[in-house]
């Protein structure tokens, strides 16, 4: 049997092992009474048990040894170093979830946890890719840069953990969008990336479920974020074997990717600053809450924010990609602050 054949044959192994993880973890967070407690805040009522992240990460983990072991057996390095930042984010987020870390304790394990990815071969930003006019980076800036853009990223997935589906959904989105590239390159990471695909699918049916519902918790937003931060490292190293395969400039194609997170955080952060509070201090003010609070059930509210940024992408893709790199960002800074004019509108609940 051809090594492409096997690779197929182990695609239901996502959709078992997760499902088996998800209804496991979250008996045992009933047992041990492991919740997300409705606040102020909340978007949900009710206790629901806050440990679908714990049961990522396993499965994730699981499936990157069976894919090394049957898969690719000369396995590249950089793929453990990534393995030992996600179970490190994950106990963070496992921790956080129990006892609420304080900010800046999570901020420089986030940095420590960056300098563990750095190690991994074309996992440092080394180009601006001509925004600005800037092109290539001395190593000291591709590792301060790579290192904001990071924290950037996981924190953006974060904190824009407040509905259902909308984290894992926007992961889903990013992985979907960019396994293209992967395979197009014959990069070995294909099918890890199909597989993860697969298991958020089966986190989302838990997530939304009734009876079986479940909540990602800090541990899954973290592991998210760190996912969707490495991608995008690789994708803005000139040396990564996707780069030459991207349909518009890669520095604007990695922020479209994120529009809605990296332009969410930015927006709630300001509106913080300007009100004299911490900027840090969590409050409904997110454009996932203004679609709530207008009476958006929370899949229209996701499927609106996935449907914005698939044709904002399609827009740059199809129609204003031969423009030179800089008019392309003022047309989207246009559409994008167009857009924040009318949700300034809505009212907070």
């Amino acid at each position: 049997m051809e090594l492409n054949d096997l690779a197929l044959l182990m695609i239901p192994l996502p959709i078992i092992i997760t499902w088996f993880l998800l209804d496991l973890v979250r008996k045992l967070s009933i047992k041990f009474r492991i919740f997300a407690v409705p606040n102020e805040r909340s978007s949900h009522d009710s206790i629901i048990p806050a440990t679908g992240g714990v049961a990522l990460c396993i499965s994730w983990i699981i499936l990157i040894i069976i894919y090394s072991i049957f898969v690719e057996q000369n396995i590249e390095l950089e793929l453990y170093y990534y393995i030992l930042a996600g179970v490190l984010i994950s106990i963070v987020g496992f921790y956080d979830d129990l006892n609420e870390l304080p900010s800046f304790v999570k901020l420089l394990l986030q940095v420590f946890i960056f300098f563990i990815i750095s190690l991994g071969e074309n996992s440092l930003i080394n180009s601006f890719h001509g925004v600005l006019g800037i092109y290539e980076l001395s190593q000291i800036q591709s590792i301060l840069f790579s290192l904001f853009v990071f924290v950037v990223i996981v924190n953006a997935i974060n904190l824009v953990d407040g509905i259902d589906g909308l984290s894992a959904s926007l992961t889903l989105f990013f992985l979907i969008i960019t396994s293209y590239f992967y395979f197009e390159s014959n990069y070995y990471y294909n099918y890890l990336v199909l597989s993860f695909c697969l298991s958020l699918s089966v986190f989302l049916f838990f997530n939304y479920s009734v009876k079986k519902k479940i909540f990602l918790g800090d541990t899954g937003s973290l592991g998210l974020g760190l996912c969707i931060a490495v991608l995008s490292l690789g994708y803005l190293n000139t040396d990564h074997p996707t780069y030459n395969l991207f349909p518009i400039n890669p520095s604007l194609f990695v922020v479209l990717m994120l529009a809605y997170p990296l332009l969410d955080v930015i927006r709630v952060f300001i509106i913080r600053i300007y009100n004299g509070k911490s900027f840090m201090m969590a409050d409904r003010n997110h454009i996932h809450h203004k679609l709530i609070d207008i009476g958006l059930s929370h899949k229209n509210a996701v499927l609106i924010i996935i449907l914005s940024q698939l044709l904002l992408l399609v827009f740059n893709v199809t129609i204003i990609n031969e423009l030179n790199l800089h008019f392309q960002i003022l047309i989207n800074a246009f559409i994008i602050t167009t857009l924040l004019l009318i949700l300034y509108r809505i009212p907070n609940k």
